[in-house]
């Protein structure tokens, strides 16, 4: 399975590539300084977790992983065109759908308003995908296969 800064490097590429009229990257380390220096707004794609199933039944470890991510959309306008409620169904359109490496379609989960501060709106789209978790097993310390018998044993 891709690593979880792979499927967020696949993601952030597709914001960019369907949304150039903003600025997509990734959320901020230090939100509280935050400074949103795009003219219209943009998108702060984060990491929020994963889930683990239980563990399907093989000679490997393997299990599936639901993984959750955020978009927070920050925009200096509210309504009409160029708007938050205009950037979250844009934004929403660019993922939905949308299939990272060694994953299912992406699936839109939740949105919700974060806040206006500053002359700045912000809303949080939240999203997930789903892929297996396989260990990562040595190759070659397997016991190969010796003897076939064609035989029924009693």
């Amino acid at each position: 399975m891709a690593s979880t800064v792979e499927i967020l490097d696949a993601v952030l590429q597709r914001l960019q590539l369907k949304l150039p009229q903003l600025a997509s990257e990734y959320f901020p380390e230090s939100p509280k300084n935050y400074r949103l220096n795009h003219p219209t707004g943009a998108l702060l794609l984060s990491y929020i977790s994963s889930q683990f199933d239980e563990t399907i039944d093989t000679h490997f470890i393997a299990q599936p992983r639901t993984i959750k991510l955020s978009i927070t959309v920050v925009v200096r306008q509210l309504n009409g065109r160029g708007g938050v409620i205009e950037v979250l169904d844009l934004a929403r359109r660019a993922v939905v759908g949308f299939k990272p490496p060694d994953c299912k379609k992406i699936r839109a989960v939740s949105e919700k308003f974060l806040g206006q501060n500053a002359d700045l709106w912000q809303y949080a789209l939240d999203i997930s995908t789903s892929g297996i978790l396989v260990e990562d097993e040595e190759v070659g310390t397997e016991h190969p296969l010796t003897v076939v018998n064609y035989e029924e044993a009693p």
